[in-house]
């Protein structure tokens, strides 16, 4: 090939779909003209042979591959290298040659698709000039070359084998991403990181996370002796700590720790909305207790955007970024008793969509953790959680950490992904199933209005069944 590495801009796309993607699932592409690739012992071999061969001076020999493969027949060569779904279709460009020519460059040189194609050329690390390729036209002539390389044993070996040894170079040395720092500390050391509802739980185990790897750490909660108690322990690690109290349902309250923290810090780069406020009640239970709504609508969502509309215009301003949202697995599974609780964060989770849809092109991202069931002391009054699998909270604060690394879109669990698409796909029998949990599994005495402590008894069944279910609430 005329340029040695032109299959690698390709792997990156390749290794994105495999992650995003079992093997076994097929995909649509593009089928392309035809490209030359032949393996550089074969040009060596070629070139000395016929270097030395006699009556063969002033003539043009072509070190091509005479059967040359189709752009889409090498990606696939290089997907089943690679361990990556292939595709199973291929669209040929010249389905589209009834359409004039001018009127397709027309159509790619409008705005919209040029910053479109742009934006997905550059997520897949492939050069805008690659492109041009796709339908390579150039046809080489290579009847000298067999005639003189003819019972030597020198040809071109088909790609796909040896499709898997150039993978796994690449893959072992020179994926781009080798090279970029996908640390927890190499992300946030020195920067400004905020963390809410840090005193316990899964933020307590964040902000330990973060204060380990040399951030700029700013908590806050609304106990003050909690908190200073929280701060003095990461400043024993060799932390720096800002601890400010602030009850962040209430909105004057939100403002003034926002205040603060740019007064004394100018900007943020990393904000963590952990404070929550959870529910478990069943709608029965409920006619009368509207505030319980009101409430938790309050904390989970009008304090996270009153923070994310507080920090953003310094981040906007800045150019850099980034909101994670402890969000739950309940918005994927429509977990029932949970009514309160996953309206709030689905909220928080639709306003995010939107903002990140406004701010893409400046560099302020937004990632949703649908975090599945973690013991802390959240979950601690609904004593049959005690008998159900969870997540530790250094498990949860793992999770936080890839997002605050890697900035994806979202983080969930397999089953919270099942069941967002068995909701999408087969609504009635997602209904079903959740309905069987709500039935299996009572309101705690609490919730009931019962002042019994006394821990229920939990059957085989339930226990079962929570562990086909782990991590969903019920």
């Amino acid at each position: 090939m005329d340029k040695v590495d032109g299959p690698y801009y390709f792997f990156k796309m390749i290794q994105k779909i495999r992650h995003a993607l079992p093997q076994w699932v097929p995909t649509i592409g593009i089928e392309g003209g035809r490209l030359n690739i032949v393996p550089v012992d074969f040009v060596v071999n070629a070139m000395d042979h016929i270097a030395h061969l006699e009556d063969e001076d002033g003539k043009c020999f072509h070190l091509v591959d005479s059967d040359p493969y189709k752009v889409g027949e090498i990606l696939n060569i290089f997907s089943e290298a690679g361990h990556a779904p292939k595709m199973g279709m291929r669209i040929d460009s010249r389905m589209f040659g009834f359409i004039p020519p001018f009127i397709r460059q027309s159509l790619k040189n409008l705005p919209p698709v040029k910053r479109l194609t742009s934006a997905v050329l550059d997520d897949m690390g492939i050069p805008p000039s690659v492109m041009s390729f796709i339908n390579y036209p150039t046809r080489f002539d290579a009847r000298e070359t067999e005639r003189v390389l003819k019972d030597t044993g020198i040809e071109v070996p088909r790609l796909d084998e040896y499709s898997a040894v150039i993978w796994d170079y690449w893959e072992r040395n020179l994926d781009p991403d080798l090279f970029k720092d996908r640390t927890l500390r190499g992300t946030v050391e020195g920067r400004v990181c905020v963390v809410t509802g840090a005193t316990s739980g899964i933020g307590l185990a964040t902000a330990q996370k973060l204060a380990d790897a040399g951030a700029i750490l700013v908590i806050g909660a609304r106990k003050p002796e909690r908190l200073k108690e929280v701060a003095a322990e990461l400043e024993s690690r060799g932390a720096s700590v800002h601890a400010y109290q602030c009850d962040f349902s209430e909105m004057e309250d939100a403002d003034r720790f926002v205040e603060t923290v740019l007064n004394n810090h100018g900007h943020v780069d990393v904000l963590v909305n952990n404070a929550g406020r959870s529910i478990r009640r069943s709608l029965d239970l409920s006619f009368d207790r509207f505030h319980d709504f009101e409430r938790t609508m309050q904390l989970n969502y009008f304090g996270s955007v009153r923070l994310i509309m507080g920090f953003a215009p310094k981040m906007l301003e800045r150019r850099r970024g980034h909101v994670i949202n402890i969000s739950s697995i309940g918005v994927l599974t429509n977990a029932p008793r949970f009514s309160a609780y996953v309206a709030s964060k689905s909220a928080l989770d639709a306003f995010s969509r939107c903002a990140a849809a406004e701010w893409s092109d400046r560099n302020v991202t937004f990632t949703t953790i649908n975090m599945p069931l973690v013991k802390t002391p959240m979950i601690a009054p609904t004593k049959i959680y005690d008998s159900v699998p969870t997540l530790t909270p250094e498990e949860a604060a793992d999770m936080v950490a890839e997002a605050i690394v890697y900035r994806p879109k979202r983080i969930a669990t397999r089953l919270g992904i099942f069941a967002q698409v068995l909701h999408a796909l087969a609504p009635k029998m997602g209904e079903i199933v959740m309905n069987t949990g709500y039935r299996m599994f009572p309101d705690s005495p609490s919730a009931a209005g019962s002042k019994s402590g006394q821990k229920p008894k939990v059957s085989s069944e339930q226990v079962a069944f929570a562990a086909i279910m782990r991590g969903i609430y019920w």
